[in-house]
């Protein structure tokens, strides 16, 4: 019986802190930190936001379409394309010239190929590349395949961002 009352009289303890620390708190309100990441509708907006010309791809593989634009700390900007099978694509800018993929997988293949002028980074395999990383005229860029493309694609898809 000692072992049941001692247990209730802890849990009334509890019970009752927790009742006195709820109402300590009660006049505070909780403060919410706000999300790094903020959506948008539109590209030319959100580019604004970060402070970045648009520059971005007007190909991409066959069925893929524009879903999410999000900026990420004012400063990266991202757009997500999907596919009718949920695969996505992920294009990224940013001032500078670091790498902004978020990717730090180890790719059989990291080698440079040239577009133009153009020198692209391309990871993957031996005949399909899963990211390309580049920087141009102040700015970083990276796109990632989920469903990895040859390396010609990424040479057409990038050669068609438009340098104003």
């Amino acid at each position: 019986m000692k072992k049941y009352a001692m247990k209730r009289i802890l849990l009334a303890g509890l019970a009752i802190s927790a009742l006195c620390m709820g109402n300590v708190h009660a006049a505070e309100k909780p403060q919410q930190i706000a999300s790094p990441l903020v959506s948008y509708t539109s590209v030319r907006d959100a580019w604004a936001v970060a402070g970045l010309p648009v520059y971005t791809p007007t190909l991409l593989p066959v069925g893929y379409a524009q879903k999410d634009i999000i900026v990420i700390d004012k400063s990266l900007a991202e757009i997500f394309y999907r596919n009718e099978v949920s695969k996505e694509i992920l294009f990224r800018m940013a001032k500078g010239d670091a790498d902004i993929s978020g990717d730090s997988t180890v790719y059989e293949v990291n080698q440079v190929v040239q577009i133009g002028r153009q020198y692209i980074r391309v990871k993957g395999t031996e005949k399909l590349v899963s990211l390309a990383l580049w920087s141009r005229g102040g700015y970083t860029f990276s796109i990632s395949f989920e469903e990895p493309i040859p390396v010609e694609a990424v040479q057409a898809i990038v050669s068609t961002i438009p340098w104003n």
